[in-house]
């Protein structure tokens, strides 16, 4: 009978302690979706530093792209620690905060590019490492854009990989490169033509 009984004693505490760690991964997942909900917000500032407007994300274009964002992220918090997901947003908010202070957030960029690559945000962050290079580097950082986090997106529905290949290409014209600059608009015309800017317009209307 003693034993019985502590084997009970020790099933409850089993379950009460099961039971506060359930209760501590929902709080961590509500608080990732929190930071998610405020970087979506945030976006669109992040974006006017890189010359786009947070004033047209609302574009029917726009609302169907951020559907797919919503649906990647649902995916994410299924196949990911909730704990890495909300370092990942912490450092890139700092960021961001960082971008509209007119600051240097490189180095906190590169750390969720290196600490977190299997993330969504790794791409978001590669692509404005990206965005603030010259020359070969930022050949070098785009061309992987497309290669490691194509499918990555933005909290306001643009992709990372589409914005890399229009960035890629323009990079090309502007160097003289107009054929390697042909091969990738045509590229990003047949596989994303539903992609948009942070304007919210396709990707494809801006393809000189």
């Amino acid at each position: 009978m003693k034993a019985l009984i502590i084997t009970f004693v020790m099933a409850c505490s089993f379950i009460a302690a099961s039971a506060q760690d359930a209760d501590k991964v929902k709080e961590l997942e509500q608080r990732v979706r929190q930071l998610e909900e405020r970087m979506a917000m945030l976006e669109g500032r992040m974006a006017k530093t890189e010359g786009g407007s947070a004033a047209n994300q609302q574009t029917p274009e726009a609302k169907k792209m951020q559907k797919v964002f919503l649906q990647h992220k649902e995916e994410e918090r299924k196949n990911f620690k909730a704990a890495d997901i909300q370092k990942a947003e912490e450092l890139y908010i700092r960021a961001s905060k960082l971008m509209r202070e007119h600051g240097n957030p490189k180095t906190v960029l590169d750390s969720v590019v290196t600490m977190y690559p299997q993330l969504n945000r790794a791409g978001c962050a590669e692509l404005y490492l990206a965005q603030q290079e010259t020359g070969q580097e930022k050949e070098r950082l785009l061309k992987d854009c497309i290669a490691r986090f194509s499918t990555c997106y933005y909290g306001d529905g643009a992709q990372v990989g589409p914005l890399a290949m229009l960035q890629l290409a323009s990079y090309y014209q502007q160097t003289g490169r107009d054929e390697d600059a042909r091969k990738l608009f045509k590229r990003l015309g047949k596989e994303s033509p539903d992609a948009v800017g942070h304007d919210g317009e396709l990707l494809v209307e801006k393809i000189d």
